[in-house]
C-alpha cells in the first residue's frame, strides 16, 4: 500500500498525481519508486525537456518528505547548440557571420562569439551568459581557452572559433578605449583579409572584470552592455544562425557599406543647405545695406534742403 506524505501539498502536485495515477494504471509502486519505474513513466509519458525535468523534480521531492531519498541523477541542462539535417556546423556558422559593415558586423561578431561558447565549449545558455573576462585565456602561444576549454583553430580565419573570440574581444576593447565611433569606423571600413586574426593577442585583460561579454544590440548599433542578453535570445540568435535554408548575406564591400552612405548623403546635403543659407544671407545683407545707404543719402538731401530755408 503506498504512503502517502503529510504536509507542503506534495502530492496535490499535477505532476505527482500524473505519476500516481500512471503507476496504479500499470500495476506498479508510485510511493516507494525504483529508477526502473520512473525511467518506463518518462519513456510512455513523454514531455518538454523542463516539463519532464520538473516531474521528476517533483516526483524526487514526495519521496524525500516521505523519508524514501530518491536516487535519481539530477537532469542534464538542454544545450543550445544545434546538430542535424537543416542546421550549419559551426565552421559554417562562423563563415556566415559578417564580420564588416554598420551595424551588421558588430552584431555579427558577437553572434560568432556566441556561437564559439555554445558549438565550441559546450555551454548551456545560463553558462554562455556568466562568461567573463577572467574567463577568457591566451597561452603564450596564442592557444586561446573559455572556462578551461580550448578553442581549436582551424585552417580557414572565416570559420575559425579562436578568430571568432579575437575578433569580438577586439570590438569590445575598441568600444571601451575609444567608444562608439571608433568601433563603427572599424567595421565600415573592414575589409577582410584571409589571414588568421587568432595569433595576436587582443588586449581583452585590461576590459573591466564585470564588463558584460554579451551584450544585446540595437538597430542603431548600440550596446545594452548593462545586462547579457537573456536566455531566449541566446537560443533565438543561435536559431537564426546555423538555420541552414537561411541565404547568405551578400558579401560586404569597404566603402558600399549602405549606413555609412546614406550618413554621408546627408552630410553633404546638410553642407550644401548651409551653404545657400549663408549665400541667401549675404544677398539680404546687400539689399539692406543698399537700402540703408539710400535712407542715409535721402535724409542727407532733406537736411540740406531745410538748412537752405
Amino acid at each position: 500500500m503506498n504512503r502517502e506524505p503529510k504536509g507542503r501539498g506534495a502530492t496535490a502536485n499535477p505532476a505527482w498525481v500524473l505519476f500516481r495515477d500512471w503507476c496504479e494504471a500499470a500495476g506498479l509502486s508510485a510511493l516507494p519508486a525504483t529508477a526502473d519505474t520512473i525511467a518506463a513513466f518518462v519513456a510512455e509519458v513523454p514531455a518538454a525537456p523542463a516539463t519532464r525535468a520538473k516531474r521528476l523534480q517533483i516526483i524526487r521531492r514526495v519521496h524525500r518528505h516521505t523519508g524514501h531519498p530518491l536516487a535519481l541523477p539530477d537532469p542534464t541542462p538542454a544545450l543550445p547548440w544545434r546538430e542535424g539535417e537543416g542546421w550549419l556546423d559551426l565552421t559554417q556558422t562562423l563563415a556566415r557571420c559578417p564580420t564588416a559593415g554598420w551595424p551588421a558586423g558588430l552584431a555579427g561578431r558577437r553572434d560568432a562569439y556566441l556561437a564559439v561558447l555554445a558549438g565550441t565549449c559546450r555551454l548551456t545558455r545560463e553558462t554562455a551568459r556568466q562568461v567573463g573576462v577572467a574567463d577568457i585565456t591566451q597561452g603564450p602561444d596564442g592557444a586561446w581557452a573559455i572556462c578551461g576549454i580550448p578553442v581549436e583553430r582551424t585552417p580557414e580565419p572565416a570559420g575559425c572559433p579562436a578568430c571568432a573570440l579575437t575578433r569580438w574581444l577586439t570590438v569590445l576593447v575598441l568600444w571601451e578605449e575609444r567608444g562608439r565611433a571608433s568601433v563603427r569606423s572599424l567595421l565600415a571600413g573592414h575589409r577582410t583579409t584571409g589571414t588568421h586574426a587568432c595569433r595576436e593577442a587582443s588586449g581583452h585583460r585590461g576590459l573591466p572584470p564585470g564588463t558584460v561579454l554579451l551584450p544585446g544590440i540595437d538597430k542603431h548599433g548600440w550596446l545594452t552592455d548593462w545586462e547579457p542578453v537573456s536566455a531566449r535570445t541566446v537560443s533565438a540568435i543561435l536559431a537564426h544562425r546555423q538555420d541552414a535554408s537561411r541565404a547568405p548575406l551578400p558579401e560586404f564591400t569597404a566603402g558600399r557599406d549602405p549606413d555609412r552612405e546614406v550618413a554621408e548623403d546627408y552630410q553633404r546635403a546638410s553642407l550644401d543647405e548651409l551653404a545657400g543659407i549663408l549665400e541667401a544671407l549675404d544677398t539680404q545683407a546687400a539689399q539692406a545695406l543698399k537700402a540703408s545707404d539710400a535712407a542715409i543719402e535721402e535724409t542727407l538731401a532733406m537736411l540740406g534742403r531745410i538748412g537752405d530755408h
